[in-house]
């Protein structure tokens, strides 16, 4: 008997690592998304769901681009592209629980858009999870959440993963520490960590670019942390890489942050030698992708939160973190800040301030939004970064709306008519830009005058 016993634990064990490798297990995720890397810079997905779908949802890109980089290679399935969906359904309408893709980086760089898929150094890719991640089925929930999932991650040959602190040569049943979509490394380099980052660096970035980077991360972190008064609970990665083709007059650097990771994209041949603008551009951008990391403990509410609240405050911040290290002067700080009033003003002829995403004129967010971000400032008597310390304490985990930004500026300034000032210059076409600038910062600077604010 005792025997029988032991065979019957010994077979349920096994049943239970069958389930669990297979994900069919009681507690495993709706969905299994597996990743392996076919060549070099081409990926193919597998998605294999616990229950029958009747169709793959996943959010829009911009520019068609699954339709033209994705090809399925399940027979019998079609690409369907729309507005706010790119779904994916078997031509004869039927259920399905599997389907196989092929995925392709983008050939030219998505404007405001994570990259699905790109090269990163020699043998190596960078993954952007959200953009294969579905949304959850329509049935089960409202529509705009992603499904419950867990993430494969296979490399070519000679190969690791890396993701957040994890590195591995495969990672299995992988969901971000960060609940959210992330970045995902897989290629040959290696990391390199220090008491502030986990970074792969792509070994065609200029030395004096790493050299750069090893001066400016740490003490920037520094100053954020005391600027925002906490640290990060989790160590970022950094992923930055390099391209120096084109004449020595390219200059070009895309940054992109997520919660506890960034990535930096240098192009052009300006980076291949020390020069003052290349220098300013790496510094002030690097920073400002690191504001992110800071910013990133209150996230946006839902998607009404204008892009132009944490965008122009990343600026701003970036900036007042530079004069801190004394890479900038005062004077340094005032041209900055002529240089974004100068750009908003030009950028709002196009129209509101609120429809600037919608109408894909990304650069009034970061200018127009640093004019807000100062004129709070001023009319706070404080810094934008300790106004985003009180943002993040009242918008704790449930994140900030725009209604919500207009409250704090009231009760920090005391001024309601400053907080409708600013209300009004973010959310009305305005006939003559400048003199709306003007006017809001001597509504700001009444603000302060008046006393009431902090």
């Amino acid at each position: 008997m005792i025997r029988l016993l032991l065979l019957g634990l010994v077979a349920m064990i096994a049943l239970a690592a069958f389930a669990a490798s297979t994900g069919r297990g009681a507690d495993a995720p709706e969905l299994r998304i597996r990743v392996m890397q076919a060549g070099e810079t081409n990926l193919h997905v597998t998605y294999e769901w616990r229950k029958a779908q009747r169709e793959a949802r996943f959010l829009g890109i911009d520019g068609g681009y699954r339709e033209r980089r994705w090809s399925v290679e399940t027979d019998g399935f079609e690409i369907e592209t729309g507005e706010e969906f790119d779904i994916i359904r078997a031509r004869d309408g039927g259920k399905f629980q599997s389907l196989s893709i092929i995925a392709r980086p983008e050939l030219v760089r998505l404007d405001k858009e994570y990259q699905p898929v790109s090269r990163y150094g020699a043998g190596g890719v960078l993954i952007y999870t959200g953009h294969f991640w579905p949304m959850a089925a329509a049935s089960a929930r409202d529509g705009d959440e992603r499904a419950d999932a867990t993430f494969d991650f296979t490399p070519a040959a000679g190969g690791e993963v890396v993701a957040f602190g994890d590195r591995a040569a495969r990672l299995e049943n992988w969901r971000s520490p960060e609940a959210h979509p992330a970045f995902v490394y897989m290629g040959p380099l290696a990391p390199v960590e220090t008491d502030d980052v986990m970074a792969l660096i792509d070994p065609d970035a200029p030395a004096w670019i790493v050299d750069e980077f090893n001066m400016l991360v740490p003490r920037a972190f520094a100053s954020l942390s005391a600027l925002f008064e906490f640290q990060l609970e989790t160590k970022p990665n950094l992923f930055l890489s390099a391209m120096l083709d084109g004449g020595p007059g390219r200059l070009s650097y895309a940054g992109d942050a997520l919660p506890a990771q960034f990535q930096i994209m240098l192009r052009g041949g300006a980076w291949t030698k020390p020069n003052e603008k290349a220098r300013g551009v790496f510094r002030r951008s690097t920073v400002h992708e690191a504001v992110h990391l800071w910013q990133a403990a209150a996230r946006p509410a839902d998607e009404g939160a204008p892009e132009w609240i944490h965008e122009g405050a990343a600026d701003a911040i970036a900036a007042e973190v530079l004069v801190a290290l004394g890479a900038w002067d005062a004077a340094a700080f005032d041209r900055n800040f002529a240089t974004a009033r100068g750009e908003c003003a030009g950028e709002l002829e196009k129209g509101a301030l609120n429809g600037a995403s919608a109408r894909r004129d990304f650069r009034a967010l970061y200018a127009c939004g640093q004019v807000i971000a100062d004129a709070v400032a001023r009319a706070d008597g404080a810094s934008t970064a300790s106004f985003w310390r009180a943002l993040i304490r009242r918008a704790r985990k449930d994140g900030y709306t725009e209604a919500m930004f207009y409250a704090l500026i009231e009760d920090r300034t005391g001024d309601a008519d400053f907080a409708k000032a600013v209300r009004h210059f973010a959310r009305t076409p305005l006939a003559e830009p400048q003199k709306e600038i003007d006017a809001l910062l001597a509504a700001a600077r009444a603000a302060a005058n008046s006393g009431a604010g902090l």
